[in-house]
């Protein structure tokens, strides 16, 4: 049993501009290459221990079949820290195994999907690969040629960035019929030189990373470079205008809210990054009140707002500029109004003690009810009192706007009030009603 590849290695280093360049040679043997074979004829026979590789459409006792090869290279010697310049794979003809480099042999290398296991992997079971990003490799021209110097850098960068999509590839003929054919050399080969070789190139540095901050002095802005390992700047304001400074300065013309990118570069990459610069001045808010008892009116005296927000904290709001309301219990509650314009959003809290007013019901009231409740479109208010005069209604919705108001001349003994309420949405209400000194307020649900 093969262990996962372990490799003949070598190292070819030097300086390029500061940074060390290597190149790694990987071509395993038995005991640490992965590779196998599967063909079509023989769906279910596995061919990991075999010496050859094969890309070919032949016959096979008179069955058409297809060849394909897979195989994968261990790239945990690839410092995390590499920057990948070249991956060359080099493919050594097989002498007569099977036979010569023949037809019209172009073929691909393909991106395995999935993982597979070459001790078990066979035609029925071979994992998935995408076409997507395949490397060519042109017709042989000669019947004993090698497939040398093929260009899998791509594969091999993608590998090193994510070593867990690293499944290897799969090498298979562009034209899959008789009598096409591609042979070489598997990592079980006898000669230790003709074994598959992959050969990589790679500068051992820190790609930079990209960042920076800014400080806002209207209507010049500040831009700190924060990046590492960076050696070229390029910044884009976000209006039109860019800067190759390391620390530039801006001035812009207009307030805003900008998008501004800086990608920064060094031998070993290159790395950006955007953030919202907030070229303006964030709100200032801030807000009076007006208390009628239990009704207390605000006013915002924000520095420029465009919207609003209240917290009544009695688990009520709004999005009123001036709103009002009615607080149902006597107490001290903490008033608190968020605004916003382009810049952001800031809070300014306040508290508000309230005394609601009494309520004495034996004073003017024998009864008082609201029916239906919930309602639609009418309600009928169904009041006995001691006494004759002037009763207000008013109608007022979560926010304490008032919807509807009514006022009914009330006899003395019972009185029942028709209220016509229609095109109200669906909702909580409030329904304050006054008679005299008396005030109540009666939940009202609306269907």
């Amino acid at each position: 049993m093969k262990h996962f590849f372990l490799v003949a290695l070598f190292h070819v280093t030097f300086l390029v501009q500061g940074y060390s360049q290597k190149t790694l040679v990987l071509q395993p043997g038995p005991e640490d290459g992965y590779d196998t074979y599967v063909n079509s004829s023989i769906p279910d026979v596995t061919c990991g221990d075999w010496i050859v590789m094969i890309a070919c459409g032949w016959t096979f006792g008179g069955i058409d079949g297809i060849g394909r090869s897979l195989m994968r290279f261990d790239l945990s010697q690839i410092p995390t820290s590499a920057c990948i310049q070249d991956a060359k794979l080099n493919l050594y003809y097989q002498e007569g195994t099977f036979a010569p480099q023949t037809g019209e042999n172009a073929s691909y290398l393909e991106k395995i999907l999935q993982p597979w296991n070459e001790a078990t992997t066979t035609w029925n079971t071979k994992p998935a690969t995408t076409s997507f990003g395949s490397v060519f490799i042109p017709k042989t021209l000669l019947p004993d040629q090698d497939l040398t110097n093929i260009d899998v850098t791509d594969f091999v960068k993608g590998w090193a960035l994510d070593p867990s999509t690293n499944y290897g590839f799969l090498h298979k003929l562009a034209l899959e019929v008789p009598y096409n054919c591609v042979v070489y050399h598997s990592s079980d080969s006898p000669d230790s030189l003709k074994r598959p070789k992959l050969v990589i190139t790679y500068f051992d540095c820190d790609a930079p990373v990209a960042g920076f901050s800014s400080s806002v002095q209207l209507p010049v802005v500040f831009f700190s470079d924060s990046s590492s390992h960076a050696s070229l700047w390029w910044w884009d304001f976000g209006d039109g205008y860019y800067s190759t400074v390391q620390n530039p300065q801006h001035v812009y013309e207009q307030t805003g809210i900008y998008q501004v990118c800086l990608r920064v570069q060094d031998s070993c990459g290159s790395d950006s990054i955007c953030k919202p610069v907030h070229v303006c001045s964030f709100p200032d808010p801030h807000f009076t009140f007006i208390k009628d008892e239990s009704m207390v009116s605000f006013s915002d005296s924000s520095f420029q707002p465009i919207s609003w927000y209240w917290d009544f904290g009695d688990g009520f709001y709004s999005d009123l500029k001036n709103p009002q309301h009615y607080f149902n219990k006597s107490g001290t509650y903490y008033v608190c109004e968020k605004v916003t314009n382009v810049c952001g959003e800031q809070t300014y809290c306040d508290s508000v003690t309230v005394i609601a007013a009494s309520v004495n019901d034996n004073t003017n009231y024998c009864y008082l009810d609201v029916f239906p409740n919930p309602a639609h479109d009418n309600i009928l208010v169904s009041v006995n009192v001691q006494k004759e005069g002037v009763m207000n209604i008013d109608l007022y919705n979560p926010q304490i706007l008032k919807m509807y108001s009514f006022i009914k001349e009330i006899i003395h003994g019972e009185n029942k009030i028709q209220l016509n309420i229609p095109g109200l949405p669906a909702g909580l209400y409030f329904l304050r009603i006054e008679f005299g000194e008396n005030k109540r307020l009666i939940k009202l649900v609306i269907y």
